[in-house]
């Protein structure tokens, strides 16, 4: 064998090996839970009801595969002992044929990083004993170095109020090289088991085409580059225990600047070090995109974010994605027509007011253990409802209520050549406020025996508003506000669901140019290609995207000049790719010409029914789909 067939032997033994390690058969049960968060006594508790561990907490489990999904401190009081147990059942459960599986939560990561934010009075109690005078002397020493004004007394105080006893211990159990942090450091971020993905957090679009090994080789190699810098700046003396993680960069570079003031035209040896500090700014492992912090996979809209669900889970060989981060009011949700999972049901109930759980599959169906619990359970369909979301009703009570609640107030807008108005009804104790429009160019259209495209396919008619809610809520999509054909002011005309709290795509760009959201405007962007497409809207523009102020989610409104006879594309959208998950994919093939005749054929041309067919199809063919 040559030196490059030795090469190459090695380099796919070593990728093989790292597979197997991220990539995992378990024979028996898979038991897994969300964020711990230091509930110690409900934790442990949970797992003696699972059989995992007996009384005295030793483990029990014989082959089973315990999962945490990371997120085990921080916040709750017993984070210490929380560790520890986990631990010692990872050596338990290999002698006795099953395994202990952490994936890092975000707030692991932040304490080995030394972002103490969430940190809890209790957790550092726990590491006051092990802390001697002579460090925190020392640590002090260093402070005051850095922190020289006021009176001693005061700025012991000072430093002592800021950094209780066991700050110091505590930060250097979760280093590198201390009893915590030294086994943390080997945990990966993402691991499959059997058929599931678990991540602490979701899958945003940078991971879609990574291994397994690759995502956890980069998050683990920053942080070991970024964990050994700190250590060495340390040892330089630049930078204390006690500096912040969000100090860090101010810190040194004022470091920085006094040793390239005291030392002309020289390069200090702990230089290379704070670049990498810097650098870190831009990790993948502090990016809101990261497996351990992503949140959209679990709160995006399920149509457009399914795209890069489907194809990660795809490109691994797993069905679904097992998450946490995300927490919930109590309930293992599912979602995405059950291709993700959110574990983090708020086991820490003193702030999250939720409870323990766990998540067990093995031969038999999935199913959900609750701390307490007398019986399995599955996992809650997510509720999803743009009507609840914006007025407390279902679309039901929200229509219901449109038809038939008292009109207390009208004012014009003042936007749009329409001259929409605004309407305010009450009725039992609820306010509701809506959008009231009564153009129609082509009064009685959808009843005509012939349909003459070149002047019907420029109409503006009110009623295309209630079309465009209903198709919405045929596929499931959640993004159009609820809609009725009633009369105001003896005037008929339709009335949709006001989008309180929101701004519209110009307002967003001259206040905030840049998108900042948990759901990314181009992911978002997906479900506005396909429906517009789909209605044929050639009126889509900056005044009629809508943004949730406080989330920034997508609400589409204004679809009075839409639904044309045309079955090719709008002109804006005659390059954009299409893409459009297997989820989305079924929800549009789920159309056919009697479901769409029963719900629209009293607003809507035979001709425009079959138009909207032919462009469904359109989008089936031209449409990029979630195939690695």
């Amino acid at each position: 064998m040559n030196r490059f067939s030795i090469w190459v032997f090695v380099f796919f033994l070593s990728a093989s090996a790292l597979a197997a390690e991220y990539d995992i058969d378990a024979p028996g049960r898979v038991v897994a839970f969300g964020d711990v968060h230091g509930a110690y006594k409900d934790w442990s508790t949970m797992l003696q009801e699972v059989g995992v561990v007996d009384a005295q907490l030793n483990w029990s489990g014989g082959n089973t595969h315990l999962v945490s999904l990371g997120d085990l401190v921080d916040r709750g009081p017993d984070s210490r002992k929380v560790i520890e147990l986990l631990m010692k059942l990872e050596q338990q459960a290999a002698q006795a044929g099953g395994a202990v599986h952490l994936v890092l939560g975000n707030h692991e990561v932040m304490i080995m990083t030394g972002d103490l934010r969430y940190t809890s009075p209790e957790e550092f109690a726990a590491f006051a004993a092990e802390e001697t005078q002579a460090e925190r002397d020392e640590v002090y020493a260093q402070y005051r170095a850095f922190n020289p004004g006021g009176s001693e007394a005061d700025a012991r105080q000072r430093f002592d109020d800021a950094y209780p006893r066991g700050f110091i211990a505590l930060r250097k159990a979760f280093s590198r090289d201390g009893a915590i942090g030294s086994w943390l450091i080997q945990q990966p971020f993402v691991i499959k088991v059997n058929d599931k993905v678990y991540m602490h957090g979701g899958i945003a679009s940078e991971a879609v085409q990574e291994s397994l090994a690759s995502i956890n080789g980069k998050l683990q190699g920053e942080l070991g580059d970024f964990l050994a810098s700190m250590e060495e700046l340390r040892a330089a003396g630049v930078m204390p225990w006690y500096v912040d993680y969000h100090d860090r960069l101010d810190f040194l570079t004022a470091r920085v600047e006094e040793f390239a003031a005291a030392n002309p035209r020289k390069k200090a040896n702990w230089f290379p070090a704070v670049n990498t500090v810097f650098e870190a700014q831009k990790a993948y492992l502090f990016s809101e995109e990261s497996p351990n912090w992503y949140r959209g996979t679990a709160l995006c809209n399920p149509y457009s974010e399914s795209f890069n669900t489907e194809r990660f889970l795809k490109k691994v060989g797993a069905r679904q994605v097992v998450m946490g981060h995300t927490p919930t009011r109590g309930e293992v949700l599912e979602r995405m027509d059950g291709l993700a999972i959110r574990l983090d049901t708020g086991m820490l109930t003193s702030v999250y007011k939720g409870r323990a759980s766990a998540l067990i599959s093995g031969s038999g169906p999935d199913y959900v253990h609750y701390l307490g619990g007398a019986r399995q359970e599955q996992p809650v369909t997510e509720e999803r409802s743009i009507a609840r979301r914006l007025s407390g009703m279902s679309d039901a009570e929200l229509e219901q209520f449109m038809l038939t609640a008292p009109v207390v107030n009208v004012e014009s807008i003042g936007a749009g050549i329409t001259k929409p108005k605004r309407v305010t009804q009450q009725k039992d104790g609820i306010t509701n406020d809506a959008v009231f429009k009564y153009e129609d160019t082509d009064p009685g259209l959808q009843s005509k025996s012939s349909y003459f495209s070149r002047r019907s396919d420029d109409s503006d008619r009110y009623v295309y508003d209630v079309v465009a809610y209903k198709l919405d809520r045929m596929l499931d999509l959640q993004v159009v506000p609820t809609a009725v054909v009633t009369t105001v002011e003896g005037q008929e005309g339709a009335l949709s669901d006001w989008v309180d709290n929101s701004i519209t795509e110009t307002e967003r760009l001259e206040q905030q140019p840049e998108f900042i959201g948990y759901c990314e405007q181009y992911e978002q962007y997906r479900l506005r290609v396909v429906f517009d497409i789909l209605i044929h809207n050639d009126d889509r523009n900056l005044g009629n995207i809508l943004w949730t102020k406080n989330d920034l989610m997508l609400q589409l409104i204004d679809h009075s000049r839409a639904f044309r006879s045309t079955k090719k594309r709008p002109k804006q959208y005659q390059k954009v790719t299409i893409d459009v998950s297997d989820l989305l994919r079924g929800r549009l093939e789920s159309l056919d010409e009697d479901k769409l005749s029963s719900e629209l054929s009293q607003y809507l041309h035979p001709r425009q029914i079959e138009a909207i067919l032919a462009r469904r199809d359109l989008i089936l063919r031209e449409g990029r789909g979630t195939a690695p």
